[in-house]
């Protein structure tokens, strides 16, 4: 299976279906919504100083643990992480990740009966002063990963977090997205909605 690539999709992006928090396939007006919903998420800078790891920013790819690992050993990146960093990379996007990356282990401690270690990325406030199409490659090369890349996840739904720096009222949200990967470069302007507090979390 193969995805749209990101210049396909800019004019999807720029003009997409209605506003929705919580999509889940056609509206009632025939219109397509992601499959997402918007969470606050924990202080990424403050829990970084916590663990004693390096503070992200930009791009970076976050441990899907990130909020609950006890130390910096029980941190977690998913299994298409390495190859997610290696597909930036190729393109001149380098991640300013937290944590030195390891092989997915066991989950241990309070994870250890937690789903699948859920592939995160972490969008920086940092961006909005960089071009506008870097949020997309990003997301881009994800999907591509995801889909085309042998060893990598396959399914048709995929579990993925975008967690987006609000740059304005100060704090984090978190994207889940559940579904097709080949989706992934839309949530692109749910990013850039955040940036501009367009877009409010679930229940607030």
């Amino acid at each position: 299976m193969k995805c749209r690539t990101p210049d396909k999709m800019t004019q999807e992006i720029n003009s997409p279906p209605g506003n929705c928090q919580v999509r889940t396939g056609l509206k009632g007006d025939g219109k397509y919504c992601m499959p997402t919903r918007v969470m606050d998420y924990i202080d990424v800078a403050a829990r970084a100083e916590e663990l004693g790891c390096r503070v992200p920013v930009g791009i970076a790819l976050l441990p899907g643990n990130f909020p609950t690992a006890a130390s910096t050993s029980e941190l977690r990146y998913h299994e298409a992480a390495p190859q997610v960093r290696s597909a930036w990379r190729s393109i001149g996007l380098v991640d300013a990740g937290p944590a030195r990356m390891t092989c997915p282990t066991t989950p241990r401690g309070p994870d250890a009966s937690c789903r699948p270690t859920p592939l995160a990325v972490f969008f920086g406030a940092g961006l909005l002063s960089g071009p506008a199409l870097l949020v997309t490659l990003a997301l881009g090369a994800v999907a591509a990963v995801l889909t085309e890349r042998p060893g990598c996840a396959s399914s048709r739904e995929i579990r993925f977090d975008a967690v987006v720096e609000r740059p304005n009222r100060g704090g984090y949200a978190c994207l889940e997205y559940y579904g097709d990967p080949c989706e992934l470069v839309t949530l692109a302007r749910s990013v850039r909605e955040i940036w501009t507090d367009r877009q409010e979390t679930d229940g607030g």
